[in-house]
């Protein structure tokens, strides 16, 4: 236990003593690891100075989480926060089910660039909360939608799975004379 987790043991005594107890020491132990990792890779040493990047930067290093063990620790936080006074709530995780469903099914795009744009839109999602999901580096994503064509097929694939894009390859019929044409 490092000392951010320290200076919140009288908040962990007194929200044990009540309650079910198994299910508080699960959650004192979520809080415990949010803190240590948190001074661990922050180098915060004051509850007072916590904050949403940090938050933001837990949820983006344990993107392994499912989603029930997200809403734990998000809980866990969100029970942090009210201990420390913060007023509003912790950022809740991204987490590639949550997004919303595609109002885009039937559309058919051409070209990459106007698919991802327009499937990001659909979900009224930035480009910054679509790359905190993706892993993609926001600016990737702003050159994929620019289209630019220096960019990984994994990064495009796994876009395409978040923003749950389907898409299909055609060929073109080559029975009727030479396939290219000069322009």
């Amino acid at each position: 236990m490092l000392t951010l987790a320290k200076k919140s043991e009288t908040y962990f005594r007194d929200y044990v003593r009540g309650g079910g107890k198994e299910n508080r020491k699960r959650q004192v132990s979520r809080i415990v690891e949010f803190l240590d990792w948190v001074e661990s890779t922050e180098k915060v040493i004051s509850l007072h100075g916590l904050g949403k990047r940090h938050v933001i930067g837990f949820w983006k290093a344990h993107r392994h989480f499912s989603d029930e063990t997200a809403y734990k620790y998000w809980l866990g936080i969100a029970k942090l926060w009210q201990w420390i006074g913060k007023h509003e709530e912790p950022p809740a995780p991204h987490k590639v089910q949550t997004l919303q469903k595609s109002v885009l099914n039937d559309t058919v795009f051409t070209e990459i660039s106007t698919t991802i744009k327009a499937a990001r839109a659909s979900r009224n999602l930035t480009i910054q909360q679509l790359a905190n999901v993706s892993g993609c580096e926001p600016l990737l994503i702003a050159d994929i939608e620019a289209g630019k064509t220096n960019m990984l097929l994994s990064d495009i694939l796994r876009l395409f799975e978040i923003l749950k894009i389907k898409f299909s390859f055609s060929t073109p019929n080559f029975t009727s004379g030479t396939p290219f044409s000069p322009q």
